[in-house]
Order: structure tokens, then C-alpha cells, then sequence
């Protein structure tokens, strides 16, 4: 075989694995867990004809707000403060889209004691199967311990293009919002 028909074959098996990996999916996030240990989430990912093109990496997290339907009225993150209790948080615009306005919601900064998401910026997520969060180092779930007492629900964000879900501008990102629910 030929230099040329040798080149030719690796670019094929090259798009061909580049096709299987970007499949239409979608990122559906799960109601907010509570019990005696703390509050949970969880999301998962599916195949679906209606869904994106992604390689399935993204992730999920838990926001927080003391209205239900969220605070201030908002077209992109960058319009949204994080709640004063949560200093070094970040504002969320959620429900935002491209006909209409979103509410204002925070997620609380995190630390390696309070992890309030699960990230997967590189390597795709489970098809098929609920991902529970926060976990601990050894991956086990690791509910928020004594959370604030208000609204809280998922979060969660499919990466169109590697990355985009970390910026906050990035139109490469596909986000979908569970249920609220009140903690008390």
C-alpha cells in the first residue's frame, strides 16, 4: 500500500473515531436529595436523537436560593452576585435563553470539606446512569452536612466543546436545571 492510500486510511479511521465520540446527548439533572447527613444531587447523561452533539464531558452542582423562583431578573451569568452568605461564590443565571430572562442563583464557594459539584471537563460521563453528588476523595457521595436553610436544586452543564462549561460566556454549552427544593 502506498503512502497516499496509507494517509487516506488513517484520516478515515481518524474521523470515524472522531464521529463515534461526538454522539446527541443530553444532561438531565435530578431532584435535590435530604436527610439526616445533608443535602445531594444528581444528573445523568443520555443518548438522545432531541439532544446535543457532545462528547459527554460536563458535570452538575448545587445552587442556592432564598426564593424559590430565584432572585434578581437576569440574561447571563455575569448579571448574577453570588448571595452575601456565600462570599467567594459564584451567581448562576438560570433560565436564561436567547427569548427570554432568567432568575439570579449562587453556588456556594467550594472547599475540599464542602465539594458542591461533580466535574468531568475531559473524560465523558456514564451514559445511562445517575450520577450522585458531592463525593468524597474516594468517590464515595458526600452529602452537604447543616446546608442554609432556603431553595436549593441541580445545576448541571454538557460541554459542546471541551471546556465551555467553565465559562460562563461560552455559547458551547448546553444547561438544563432541576426541580427546586426548600430545605429548611
Amino acid at each position: 500500500m502506498g503512502n497516499c492510500c496509507r494517509v487516506f486510511m488513517a484520516l478515515l479511521l481518524l474521523a470515524s473515531m472522531s464521529a463515534a465520540a461526538e454522539e446527541r446527548r443530553e444532561i438531565i439533572p435530578g431532584p435535590v436529595q435530604s436527610g439526616d447527613a445533608g443535602i445531594s444531587g444528581s444528573f445523568r447523561i443520555e443518548a438522545s436523537p432531541l439532544g446535543v452533539e457532545s462528547t459527554g464531558t460536563g458535570g452538575a452542582c448545587l445552587v442556592f436560593n432564598a426564593r424559590r423562583r430565584g432572585g434578581a431578573v437576569c440574561r447571563a451569568d455575569a448579571d448574577c452576585k453570588p448571595d452575601v452568605a456565600f462570599a467567594g461564590g459564584s451567581g448562576y443565571c438560570l433560565g436564561a435563553g436567547p427569548s427570554r430572562t432568567g432568575r439570579c442563583w449562587t453556588r456556594p464557594a467550594e472547599s475540599k470539606d464542602a465539594p458542591l459539584c461533580r466535574r468531568s471537563p475531559t473524560v465523558p460521563l456514564p451514559v445511562g446512569q445517575q450520577i450522585g453528588f458531592p463525593v468524597d476523595a474516594a468517590g464515595r457521595l458526600l452529602p452537604v452536612a447543616k446546608p442554609r436553610a432556603g431553595w436549593w436544586r441541580v445545576h448541571a452543564c454538557l460541554n459542546l466543546l471541551p471546556g465551555a462549561c467553565a465559562d460562563p460566556a461560552s455559547k458551547a454549552r448546553h444547561t438544563r436545571d432541576g426541580p427546586p427544593r426548600k430545605i429548611r
